[in-house]
């Protein structure tokens, strides 16, 4: 990623491990963290905080299509976002990449299991002890559409046997194959390249990609 251009765009930075992972990665390079989410964005400036790497990010609070971005932009790594927006507001992510990204410049976009609506059975997502609790958890799906899923996620705390707290959160997931990511891409004279493992589901799209 040409950083030298203008800042990464980290949009849905969550917790900041993976812009904590650019600014390692990419010593001169300024980070633009978005992440619209008052909790995720808590931790995500505590982690910041506490890391020098991290005296190169700035952090705000909107989400994507509606923040205020440079005109430039030296990529823009965008994990385990795409599945959040439309179809109509995929074209216009698309098109607010093809206008700022730099020459050379991509955003490194991902497509999560199921990339076409599909029953997601039970699972355990994580399983954590932290002193004497732990915290569990888990996920499902099940199909809501033509396009889009709807994720059901639940989050307990236990304290040995007993069950201190649980929440649970359920959301829609717009699905995408490859094709349709190219399809979409090529629309605004962005190309499209997997990049990493094949079972990654890893893309980079940009102007000059494949170039």
């Amino acid at each position: 990623m040409p950083a030298e251009h203008g800042p990464l765009l980290d949009a849905g930075a969550g917790g900041g491990w993976g812009t904590r992972l650019a600014t390692r990665t990419l010593p001169e390079a300024h980070v633009l963290a978005l992440e619209p989410s008052p909790v995720l964005r808590a931790v995500l400036l505590s982690r910041a905080a506490a890391d020098a790497d991290c005296d190169r990010v700035t952090v705000g609070g909107d989400d994507l299509l509606s923040a205020r971005l440079p005109e430039r932009l030296g990529g823009a790594p965008l994990a385990n976002l795409i599945g959040h927006f439309s179809p109509e507001e995929r074209d216009r992510l698309r098109g607010l990449l093809a206008a700022r990204l730099a020459p050379g410049a991509f955003a490194m976009v991902n497509l999560a299991e199921p990339v076409e609506p599909a029953l997601v059975e039970r699972t355990r997502m994580t399983d954590l002890r932290i002193g004497l609790r732990t915290y569990t958890g888990w996920a499902e799906a099940s199909p809501a559409g033509p396009d889009r899923i709807t994720w059901r996620m639940t989050y307990e705390v236990h304290e040995g046997e007993r069950l201190i707290g649980r929440d649970e959160v359920a959301y829609t997931w717009w699905t995408l194959t490859g094709d349709g990511l190219r399809s979409e891409a090529g629309r605004h004279g962005l190309a499209v390249a997997p990049h990493g493992p094949a079972d990654a589901g890893l893309f980079l799209v940009g102007p000059d990609v494949g170039a």
